[in-house]
């Protein structure tokens, strides 16, 4: 048994947020690995800036701003450099890097990598790829992608094609707009009676009217009745409610964003078996098979235009649902958690069964 801290600064949440409340990738990933680590057998600890420490599912969880810990075995600081050193002396120190690597080589920041030397866990190959020679080398740079939730792996085929509904599911500040500017010109002309649902972590509450509150912002000015009718934006939803729509939907349209390193959203909806239309920006094309499982595009016609097969051809949907079931299915957290053990734990402890195993208990 090892005993592994987790610090995280992002937001205000501790492990029992998962069940409760909508997260972002970075939040909801911390949870799932540390719970992992824990059924592994591990003595588990989380800082955070919760409210008070709390156990839950084997993993204790502290605020950031208590008493800070001496020793470890394993330290893994969630992508900020300024998180190193919050463990005084661990016996290794990691570093989770779970936004784009480019971040990390700020000046103010980068220093922080080469006085601690923390081993860099990537989720990307277009992380590897970004990474700068300016901070300290790993040959070669361990790769290893989220792991996906049971919940939206294994479904099984959908009997019938969904009506033509396609979905956007992350903050509206990530292209939201663009994807309404290309709904309206590219693809509600040919398909009139599609929906664009968009869901996503936002400030919305129920009975909120997002084209008041955002027109002009996130969403175009001046649309008609009927345009804004076809796009309609929730507030944030249950897990359970997210997959109902995903897998009630025909494709998935998201360009991506420059800040993605992973897009746990384009993950989830692929291994739920929903086509997607990504743009070639970061890691966006890692996570769709161009034309098995969705399709890539820069160009908003292009994109518009196979929005507009996949929302009306049922044999091309079919195709591609069955393909993204089949291929992307991704990996679970438990064989995160094996993976990660291994890579970082296995010369500091026994670690001798397969990354897919639990040991004996």
């Amino acid at each position: 048994m090892a005993t592994i801290i987790f610090a995280d600064k992002t937001l205000r949440y501790d492990g029992r947020d998962l069940e409760n409340r909508p997260l972002g990738g970075t939040e909801s990933s911390v949870i799932q690995c540390a719970r992992e680590f824990a059924r592994r057998g591990h003595q588990v600890t989380v800082y955070s800036n919760c409210d008070a420490p709390v156990m839950d599912q084997g993993v204790m969880w502290r605020p950031l701003d208590g008493k800070r810990p001496d020793t470890c075995d394993l330290y893994i600081a969630c992508h900020q450099p300024e998180l190193l050193g919050f463990v005084r002396k661990p016996r290794r120190n990691a570093i989770w890097v779970m936004w784009p690597v480019n971040q990390l080589k700020h000046y103010k920041k980068f220093w922080r990598l080469w006085l601690h030397r923390p081993v860099p866990v990537l989720m990307s190959l277009f992380q590897a790829k970004k990474y700068s020679p300016v901070l300290p080398q790993y040959d070669p740079l361990f790769v290893l992608p989220h792991g996906l939730p049971d919940d939206i792996r294994g479904h099984a085929p959908l009997a019938e094609a969904p009506p033509p509904r396609a979905l956007f599911a992350s903050h509206p500040t990530r292209n939201l707009r663009r994807v309404v500017d290309i709904w309206i010109k590219h693809v509600l002309p040919r398909v009139p009676n599609a929906i664009l649902d968009v869901y996503g972590i936002n400030a919305l509450k129920e009975g909120d009217d997002a084209w008041k509150l955002w027109e002009g912002h996130f969403l175009p000015p001046g649309m008609t009745a009927d345009v804004k009718a076809s796009v309609r934006v929730h507030p944030p939803q249950s897990r359970e409610t997210l997959i109902a729509a995903m897998r009630g939907a025909r494709v998935m349209l998201y360009p991506g964003h420059k800040t993605e390193a992973f897009c746990l959203a384009v993950a989830e909806a692929q291994a739920l078996g929903l086509p997607a239309i990504v743009s070639n920006i970061t890691v966006m094309p890692e996570r769709v098979i161009d034309g098995l499982t969705g399709f890539v595009h820069d160009d908003d016609a292009k994109f518009g235009a196979d929005a507009v097969r996949l929302l009306t051809d049922d044999a091309l949907w079919r195709s591609q649902h069955e393909a993204a079931l089949r291929y992307q299915q991704g990996i679970t957290w438990s064989e995160h958690a094996g993976r990660l053990e291994s890579f970082l734990l296995s010369d500091l402890e026994s670690v001798y069964r397969s990354v897919l195993a639990l040991p004996p208990t």
